[in-house]
């Protein structure tokens, strides 16, 4: 594959100079963003940094050219879609303006995210004018351009690179990844598609308790980087969500119930009406709608917010104690993807139930453990209590029930004595008076665990 490069300066790209590359080919500025790259994001910080760093150099070497980096394009017929250099061009672009420089420039923004950014970015600028106004000389700041004619190569560089300290997390590459598929069918829908994108928010919360649900599978096991492991996480979500995702149609499977009666009919039912969180996934819109799907389900239930009289139960359970606990960060996500893949599966019918059935297993571990929780211990959990796959497992909400009831919950009573002051004591005591177990402190060693089992284990299960 043909990869050109060139030198210029950013006074050459504003302009719309011919530049000729190394190959003797010529380019002009004619530059476009693709709908599948994030919006234009850069805050205070990352413009103040770029100043500072081009006033340390010129207070060094006022003559010299000030080297911004490597600008990534992808030539595509008269147009030059930035692959990576959105940030840093599009900062200069408004400082030109301002300075006005350069106006015949243009580049369109169809982002709403992208157009709130560049005006609050003109506004600072345009504050701070005094420290960058005399400094800026465009034609001693310099890029190296790489133009390739490929998006599948223009696309490579997309995934790898940095831009500017501001470096691309997963689900904004994931993000890419399926816009440029829904593109190679259909470009018209790109646009509505990207804008159902940025209507979900941030979706990193719910990005990682997806692939840790799909991680963590006891026949298939894979392990999931701590949560300051950022490369490593990022890695682990484009593998999961973006290169080792199909080709083919907006599939979700789900389980049918088949009913049989005495004279040989059949009726269907299905308690799943979205995807299952552990399918298989294509590239394109049937990953989109599933983030969507699951995203849609953890604002409703995850998010405090105001639920439904039916789930008021669930609401106060989850918002108002398990929110609230300490020193359980790391259960909670495993809570949190438990819920999720619950309610996939079977819906809301005995949320309540189901989560104070999880609850006593998944937050074992801060009564099984003599010190604090640790986020290492999460992977060795569920390897030795697969509870996840319980839920994947189980074909009726009875089954499932049933699993969860027959865990042995151990108390290891170190830090529960009456002069303790611990944070797993006051644990114990926040389920005591959540669930109002009348245990007192001199017995919380002895009587906690079989009251708490007994209460979780008679909970009343609704049919249907």
């Amino acid at each position: 594959m043909t990869v050109s490069v060139a030198i210029c300066s950013v006074a050459d790209l504003l302009t719309g100079k011919q530049i000729k590359t190394g190959t003797c080919d010529t380019i002009s500025s004619n530059f476009s963003i693709p709908e599948y790259q994030r919006p234009y994001i850069w805050q205070d910080r990352q413009i103040a940094r770029l100043l500072k760093d081009i006033a340390e150099h010129q207070a060094h070497s006022s003559t010299m050219p000030y080297y911004l980096g490597s600008v990534i394009l992808h030539a595509d017929g008269e147009s030059l879609n930035i692959i990576d250099g959105q940030q840093r061009l599009t900062t200069l672009a408004l400082m030109a303006h301002l300075n006005g420089q350069f106006t015949d420039f243009s580049m369109h923004y169809n982002s709403p995210i992208s157009q709130r950014q560049i005006v609050h970015n003109l506004a600072w600028l345009k504050q701070h004018s005094g420290e960058w106004l005399e400094l800026i000389d465009f034609n001693l700041l310099q890029f190296s351009l790489v133009i390739t004619r490929s998006e599948d190569q223009a696309y490579q560089f997309f995934e790898t690179q940095n831009t500017g300290g501001v470096r691309l997390n997963g689900d904004q590459i994931i993000k890419a990844h399926h816009l440029r598929a829904i593109g190679e069918k259909d470009k018209l829908s790109i646009d509505r598609f990207a804008r159902r994108w940025e209507a979900l928010g941030d979706l990193s919360n719910i990005v990682d308790l997806l692939v840790r649900g799909r991680y963590w599978q006891y026949l298939h096991f894979r392990e999931y980087p701590l949560h300051n492991q950022k490369a490593l996480i990022r890695n682990c979500i484009v593998n999961e969500l973006a290169e080792n995702t199909g080709k083919g149609e907006d599939t979700a499977f789900g389980r049918i119930t088949r009913t049989y009666s005495a004279s040989g009919t059949e009726s269907l039912s299905q308690a799943q009406v979205g995807y299952d969180l552990r399918q298989p996934l294509n590239s394109g819109v049937n990953t989109i709608h599933y983030l969507q799907y699951f995203e849609k389900l953890r604002q409703t239930y995850l998010l405090h917010g105001e639920m439904s009289s039916t789930l008021k139960g669930f609401s106060d359970f989850y918002n108002h104690f398990i929110c609230k606990l300490e020193g359980c960060s790391y259960l909670k996500q495993l809570l949190d993807t438990a819920l999720l893949l619950y309610i996939s599966q079977f819906g809301q019918i005995n949320l309540e139930v189901a989560a104070k059935k999880l609850f006593r297993v998944i937050y074992s571990r801060r009564i099984e453990n003599q010190t604090a929780v640790k986020e290492r211990s999460i992977p060795a959990f569920i390897q030795e209590t697969p509870v996840l796959d319980w839920i994947a497992t189980s074909f009726t909400v009875e089954q499932l029930f049933s699993k969860l009831d027959g865990f042995d919950l151990k108390v290891n009573s170190n830090g529960l004595g009456e002069d303790d002051n611990t944070v797993k004591k006051r644990f114990v005591i926040r389920v005591i008076e959540h669930f109002d177990l009348s245990i007192s402190q001199s017995n919380f060693k002895t009587q906690f665990g079989p009251n708490f089992d007994k209460y979780i284990k008679g909970l009343e299960v609704r049919n249907g």
